[in-house]
């Protein structure tokens, strides 16, 4: 039986700098962080705002809903 290199053999011999630069984890839905920063911006931006735990409107102040707040 002859050896066959498989793809993951060759990403394997690849130099560690060029592998790095794989991600490992791309997420197909939006994350926290994602929204937390969409709703800092949209307020500082002067526009309505989702809160990233109860999706209602978020001011200055917080949440009226669920009291969650940025800081």
């Amino acid at each position: 039986m002859s050896a066959v290199a498989t793809e993951t053999e060759a990403v394997a011999r690849r130099p560690l700098m060029e592998r790095s630069a794989q991600r490992l984890f791309e997420p197909f839905e939006v994350t926290l962080e994602d929204r937390v920063l969409g709703a800092w911006e949209a307020l500082t931006a002067g526009r309505f705002a989702e809160c990233p735990v109860c999706h209602d409107p978020l001011g200055f102040a917080g949440c009226e809903t669920c009291g969650s707040e940025l800081s």
